[in-house]
C-alpha cells in the first residue's frame, strides 16, 4: 500500500433523524498527527437531516504537528427511515468503499436494535460500539484492496497508452513507407517520361542530320548534273562545228 494515501477509516456516528442525538459515537483506527474535534463531528450530524439519502465530501482539521497546516479527510453520510450512519475517513478511502461500510453498520445495528428507534438512548445504543469499531478497522485494512486495484488499473491503463503509441508509430511508418513507395512510382514514372523525351530528341536529332546530308547530297547531285550537262552540251556544239 502506498504509504502517502490516507485509506483508513477514523470512526463513525449514528444520529437519530428526528431529533438529531447521537445515539452511538464508534471510534475506528487511531488518527496520527490529528484530532477530529467536536465541532467536525456536529457538522457531520447536522447533515443527516433527511431520510434514505447518501452523500460524501471532504473537510479539513488543523494538523497537531504544526497549527498552520490543515489535514484534509473525507465523510460519508447514508441515512434511512429514522437514523444516520456517518463515517469520517482519510481522504483517499473511496465513496463506493465507505458506503459499503455504511450499508453494512446499518446491517449490523438493525439486527442488534429491533425496537422502535424512538425509544432507543444511547446508553442502550452503546453496546454498538464495539462490534462497529471491529467492522471500522476491517474495513480499513480492506481498503488497500482499492489502492491495489487502483494501482493494476494504472498499470494496464499505462500497457494499453504503450500499446496505443507502438501502433501510432506503427502507424506513421506504415505511412512513411507509402510515402516512399509513392516516391518510387513518381520517379519510375518521371524516368520513363526522360526515356521518351531521349527517344525523340535522338529520333529528332537523327532526322535533322537525315535532313542535312539530304540537302548536301541533293546540291551535290544538282551540282553533278549540271556538270554533266555542261559537259555533254559542250561536246554536242563541238560535233555540229565540224
Amino acid at each position: 500500500m502506498d504509504p502517502t494515501r490516507d485509506n483508513k477509516l477514523y470512526g463513525g456516528v449514528v444520529v437519530r433523524i428526528s431529533d438529531r442525538m447521537i445515539l452511538c459515537k464508534i471510534s475506528g483506527v487511531p488518527t496520527e498527527n490529528f484530532s477530529i474535534p467536536g465541532t467536525v463531528w456536529a457538522e457531520v450530524v447536522s447533515k443527516c437531516v433527511a431520510p434514505h439519502f447518501r452523500t460524501s465530501s471532504f473537510l479539513n482539521v488543523t494538523s497537531d504537528l504544526d497549527p498552520t497546516k490543515e489535514v484534509q479527510l473525507s465523510y460519508h453520510i447514508t441515512t434511512d427511515e429514522a437514523l444516520g450512519f456517518a463515517l469520517i475517513c482519510g481522504k483517499d478511502v473511496g465513496r463506493r468503499h465507505a458506503q459499503s461500510t455504511l450499508d453494512e453498520l446499518t446491517a449490523l445495528f438493525h439486527k442488534m436494535f429491533v425496537e422502535d428507534t424512538s425509544k432507543l438512548t444511547p446508553r442502550m445504543a452503546d453496546m454498538f460500539s464495539k462490534p462497529a469499531r471491529d467492522v471500522l478497522v476491517k474495513m480499513s485494512s480492506e481498503s488497500g484492496g482499492e489502492d491495489k486495484v487502483r494501482r493494476v488499473k494504472q498499470a494496464v491503463d499505462e500497457v494499453k497508452n504503450l500499446a496505443l503509441d507502438n501502433v501510432e508509430r506503427v502507424l506513421q511508418r506504415g505511412q512513411k513507407i507509402d510515402d516512399i513507395v509513392q516516391a518510387t512510382e513518381d520517379l519510375q514514372y518521371q524516368a520513363q517520361g526522360f526515356q521518351r523525351s531521349s527517344r525523340e530528341l535522338r529520333n529528332q536529332l537523327w532526322w535533322n542530320t537525315m535532313k542535312g546530308k539530304l540537302v548536301v547530297g541533293g546540291i551535290a547531285a544538282v551540282f553533278i548534273l549540271l556538270v554533266l550537262f555542261t559537259f555533254f552540251a559542250g561536246n554536242g556544239d563541238a560535233q555540229n562545228g565540224k
